[in-house]
């Protein structure tokens, strides 16, 4: 059967105790919206600890490994995704999170001192990765062939040839088109972990804090899910959480 496998992946550390006990929600989120616009052309992995993403790696490597970037699992993340890559070169490793530079000569050395990262992610990862997968298919998930073209990608940053090529940002229009990771499922497993679920409720911030990620222009805008979408997600980890 032929590779249609996408894994993504909010890594924590795990030698002493689980350093971020949470439930991989942003992850979660990129790829319920993922499967709502491709499911049926693909089968998503979701993974938390590294052991359980090194065994995936082994027995069933994805055609595209998604990567969550936080300065507390960069460094994790990457490492893995070096080892996948050195086995398996074909590969694409998609990044996103806040741990980026907010400032091209920053985000053109950060993709060059790391090269094992294929792309970049910035903003809401959603419609990005959609845009980025979909361009991967027309390219026969040959990430070498998407970079030559040199052509941008939604909320994407890239390097080909030394050169960094960024697509327009943007935002979701409505957060209230991504499908709840909980009442979809999709997390279903990880109310077995000792992990903690978390419920996000609102989307961008009217404040310019310079200390935080979300204190960007491009993010002043504050976006709310529905009451009732919030009230059953609460309902159905209520029902289903151990501790």
């Amino acid at each position: 059967m032929a590779n249609n496998r996408i894994f993504f992946a909010d890594l924590t550390h795990t030698a002493q105790g689980i350093s971020a006990p949470t439930f991989p929600l942003g992850v979660s989120y990129v790829a319920s919206y993922v499967r709502q616009q491709l499911g049926k052309e693909f089968d998503f992995h979701l993974f938390k600890f590294p052991a359980d993403l090194e065994r995936a790696l082994v027995e069933a490597p994805p055609l595209v490994l998604c990567l969550s970037n936080y300065s507390w699992n960069f460094e994790l993340a990457y490492k893995l995704a070096a080892l996948a890559k050195a086995r398996y070169p074909d590969m694409t490793v998609v990044c996103g999170g806040p741990n980026f530079p907010t400032n091209e000569e920053e985000q053109h050395e950060h993709l060059r001192l790391h090269p094992v990262i294929d792309f970049y992610i910035q903003l809401e990862g959603e419609i990005g990765t959609v845009d980025l997968i979909r361009k991967l298919a027309g390219h026969g998930f040959d990430a070498r062939k998407l970079k030559a073209s040199g052509q941008p990608l939604l909320n994407t940053a890239y390097l080909t040839d030394g050169k960094m090529i960024t697509g327009p940002l943007d935002r979701i229009k409505d957060i209230n088109t991504i499908p709840s990771p909980y009442l979809s499922g999709l997390l279903d497993p990880f109310f077995e972990m000792k992990l903690i679920p978390m419920v996000e409720t609102t989307r961008g911030c009217p404040f310019s804090c310079t200390f935080c990620a979300d204190g960007l222009q491009t993010k002043n805008k504050v976006v709310r899910y529905h009451e009732d979408r919030t009230r059953d997600e609460l309902e159905y980890i209520a029902a289903r959480i151990k501790n």
